[in-house]
């Protein structure tokens, strides 16, 4: 099995709320991401700052990175960012090029890797489906037989 990853995140200026972020899956395991990585798979265009959530021993804090090969710190065993619009717009139009031509030039090979990240992700979220509907039929089933006692 292939390794993959589930980055969760939140645009402030998009009113997104830290309790229910996006996510976006990267082929690599938890512990080999690097900002780079983040930077070159994050699914909205534009221009950001991204911060990543921390828990000190005393605070949670929004933890800036200082190069693109930092390790990415962990909250709760997964990756949170807060990704900061600066500006819709790609300031560096050769970096838009570049992943415009990395994008267009895709092999079957990447594009078969892509597609089985998507049925990992769908798998993973009807798993949760799955557990959250017999955790519901569970307590139904409780409450009938308090209601039968």
């Amino acid at each position: 099995m292939k390794a993959f990853t589930l980055i969760y995140y939140i645009v402030p200026q998009d009113n997104d709320d830290v309790e229910i972020p996006n996510a976006f899956g990267i082929g690599k395991q938890i512990d080999q991401v690097t900002l780079k990585d983040i930077k070159s798979s994050f699914p909205l265009q534009g221009e950001y700052i991204f911060r990543f959530r921390y828990k000190t021993s005393h605070n949670t804090v929004w933890l800036d990175l200082p190069t693109d090969t930092s390790q990415i710190p962990l909250f709760n065993n997964r990756i949170l960012i807060k990704a900061t619009r600066i500006s819709w717009d790609t300031q560096n139009n050769q970096i838009q090029q570049t992943q415009t031509q990395q994008q267009s030039n895709g092999t079957v090979q990447q594009q078969s890797q892509n597609q089985n990240i998507n049925q990992q992700v769908l798998a993973q979220f009807q798993q949760q489906q799955q557990n959250q509907q017999q955790a519901y039929q569970q307590q139904q089933s409780q409450n009938q037989n308090l209601i039968d006692f």
